[in-house]
């Protein structure tokens, strides 16, 4: 509370005395899978609205990107996913405006990879399961992060429900079998992306959850939210002699 008050205060000071709109505070990027978000805070001032530009660099001038918003977020995933790029925002009040500050920003260096999709199947005392890479922001339907970068490892981890013993397994591919596990006993995965050249890891996904199964029937259950997506993929649940 102590340090709101002092940040009040400061503001009121700055404009009242010289007249400035002081900037906007915690400039910081959130990137994920290449949705490029620009985030700020507000400062305090003692009266008024303020309203917020915020620009990139584009052969050696400024280009708006969202001008004059009550937002304390801009979106910048159309950007180059390549080279280093200069983001700068302003605070603005009426007639007047603050300082500009500036960050920059690499998208293929600094963008986390989200959590890949999974699918599971229950095959005896088996499970099946099959990775689905990130969907890229601002590109075609098929095409994900995979595209972007020519490393791609899974890092997986499985362990009985309920049990605090964690198995790691790294996957070269997009699918995964687990063998010789117990029956009638339900596992526990997890998976995350490891980008061996680029020494970069990324964000793990929900567990999925799964009973094995012993008498040659096959139960395909579980199958997470698409990454990037609002729509859950579609449930398949089959029982039956194979």
């Amino acid at each position: 509370m102590a340090r709101g008050l002092r940040s009040w205060l400061g503001g009121c000071l700055l404009v009242s005395a010289l007249g400035m709109v002081p900037p906007p505070e915690n400039v910081r990027m959130n990137s994920v899978n290449f949705k490029n978000i620009l985030k700020w805070e507000s400062p305090a001032l003692p009266k008024g609205n303020l309203t917020f530009t915020a620009q990139y660099l584009s052969y050696k001038k400024f280009q708006d990107v969202c001008t004059s918003t009550r937002e304390t977020e801009c979106d910048f995933s159309n950007l180059s996913k390549y080279g280093d790029h200069t983001l700068r925002v302003r605070a603005e009040l009426t007639d007047q405006h603050s300082d500009w500050v500036n960050i920059t920003f690499c998208p293929v260096d600094d963008t986390v990879i989200g959590p890949p999709g999974m699918q599971v199947e229950a095959l005896a005392n088996s499970l099946h399961i099959r990775f689905l890479a990130p969907r890229t922001e601002k590109e075609h339907e098929t095409w994900t992060m995979e595209n972007i970068y020519n490393s791609w490892v899974y890092n997986m981890r499985y362990w009985k429900n309920g049990s605090d013993e964690k198995f790691p397994v790294t996957c070269q591919y997009d699918v995964e079998v687990l063998r010789n596990l117990q029956p009638w006993t339900t596992y526990c995965v997890q998976v995350q992306v490891f980008l061996p050249d680029w020494n970069k890891t990324g964000q793990w996904s929900e567990p999925v959850c799964e009973q094995t199964i012993s008498d040659g029937k096959k139960n395909w259950e579980t199958v997470n939210e698409h990454p990037l997506t609002d729509k859950k993929q579609t449930v398949y649940k089959r029982k039956g002699k194979v």
